[in-house]
């Protein structure tokens, strides 16, 4: 049983708990270890961690007040237009995308939300051209990825997230090029990627990130996997973790990374699953 969790959320940022919510409720589940990863301010949208430090030091009194029962871990999810500012004060780093900035007018807009809000970025910012909004997705992820070493790749295709039927753009082809080169740029650089299983719970999605196609790819490179829920409630923070550790091991993955006392330890999946 996976009894770790490296990417979640409270309502200081998005979340609908507060983090002495979610700590209880995880520790009840049985984690040994959960990682708070608060959004990284966004300013056009006023949204996210303003103060960082007090951020961090709020979870670790936290994880004072559960010590001996549940490790709390301090951690922050850093965006591409918005880079964490102290990164000394986290044990580790998300690195992740959430917004996509139009290249002729620089206006910025959220694509991790309604599929309103992506539909206005293919049209305002790419001419319609969904092909076009996702290619610079990837190219964003990986650039992410490069400059600032993110320990962690998170939802590395959240571009699909409201995609369903071919909604923004067709995932076949020129798409799956432009993912993969992105996809072998994030990998060179050691990162852990994430099964985000967030999109499933919150009804976006039937299935997890990455697409399959990415995980037989990931799998044949033999990239460092973790499984989170990206919970942003109490009632997210185990979703799914059995789903996929089945669905890494019929890819083909013999283990998953987890991060146990204070750092990523590989497990065999047959093991956690037993």
């Amino acid at each position: 049983m996976l009894s770790s969790s490296t990417h979640n959320h409270t309502t200081w940022c998005d979340g609908k708990n507060t983090p002495e919510e979610m700590a209880e409720a995880a520790w009840k589940l049985g984690f040994t270890d959960l990682g708070f990863s608060g959004h990284t301010y966004v300013d056009f949208a006023d949204f996210g961690i303003r103060d960082e430090l007090a951020y961090a030091a709020m979870l670790r009194q936290l994880g004072e007040q559960f010590a001996g029962r549940m490790r709390i871990v301090v951690v922050i999810e850093h965006d591409w237009y918005y880079p964490v500012r102290h990164r000394e004060a986290f044990d580790y780093i998300i690195g992740s995308v959430h917004e996509i900035q139009s290249p002729d007018t620089g206006k910025r807009y959220i694509i991790d939300g309604p599929a309103s809000y992506a539909e206005a970025c293919r049209d305002e910012a790419f001419g319609g051209d969904g092909l076009a909004m996702a290619r610079r997705f990837y190219e964003i992820t990986a650039e992410n990825a490069e400059q600032y070493r993110p320990d962690i790749i998170g939802h590395f295709d959240l571009i699909i997230k409201n995609n369903a039927g071919g909604r923004l753009f067709d995932e076949e082809s020129q798409y799956r090029q432009a993912a993969l080169e992105s996809l072998h740029r994030c990998l060179d650089t050691g990162a852990v990627f994430e099964l985000n299983t967030g999109g499933i719970f919150r009804k976006y999605r039937s299935t997890p990130y990455p697409a399959d196609f990415l995980l037989r790819e990931l799998c044949a490179k033999h990239a460092r996997m973790t499984i989170n829920a990206d919970a942003h409630e109490t009632a997210a923070l185990r979703f799914w973790f059995d789903e996929a550790l089945e669905l890494l091991e019929t890819v083909g993955f013999g283990s998953v990374w987890v991060w146990e006392n204070d750092g990523f330890r590989e497990r065999g999946i047959r093991d956690l699953r037993r």
